[in-house]
């Protein structure tokens, strides 16, 4: 292949263009508000790790389901910072209904359709290994349907970030 060689658009068509743009800029908004929480949920676990006297059971492992695990135990009605964790513990429960899309979002291959109306259809596929076995989950989502699926991260991951900043604050005084 010459290096120098433009990638050409197999179809040139406006509308088309426009659904791939919007369908990548869906994708994107979503693993942003997923990108937020992650956030808001490692910076949780760092800060509670470092609470002498109560930081040793913090676990600070790799995976992000792993910590959201991990932070789920810790303010569970029996974990070392329920009494603090309340609030906390509902928004992350709120926000963990969405995260199998995260790893479609993340991992998954997209294939866009248009209706006649010109509104997107998109369709993620994911394989992964589960005990020694492929998986292969498929999701589609009708434009609208998905809109709906992004503000209603959007909402969640907002709130799990304001109550995990106060629940930092609690904690931390």
């Amino acid at each position: 292949m010459d290096d120098g060689a433009p990638i050409e658009i197999a179809n040139d068509d406006p509308l088309w263009n426009q659904a791939i743009q919007d369908v990548n800029a869906w994708r994107g908004a979503c693993l942003q508000h997923f990108s937020a929480a992650e956030a808001a949920v490692t910076e949780t676990l760092l800060l509670l790790k470092a609470i002498p006297g109560r930081g040793e059971t913090v676990r600070l492992r790799h995976l992000i389901g792993q910590r959201f695990d991990d932070l789920s135990k810790l303010i569970e009605a029996e974990g070392a910072f329920a009494q603090e964790g309340k609030a906390a513990a509902k928004a992350l429960s709120d926000l963990r209904t969405l995260e199998g899309l995260r790893s479609f979002l993340a991992h998954g291959q997209a294939k866009i359709a248009l209706e006649r109306t010109g509104k997107w259809i998109v369709i993620l596929r994911h394989v992964s290994i589960r005990g020694q076995q492929a998986e292969r989950l498929m999701l589609l989502f009708e434009q609208a349907e998905a809109e709906e699926r992004l503000a209603d991260l959007k909402r969640k991951s907002q709130k799990l970030c304001s109550v995990l900043g106060n629940f930092r604050r609690t904690v931390k005084s």
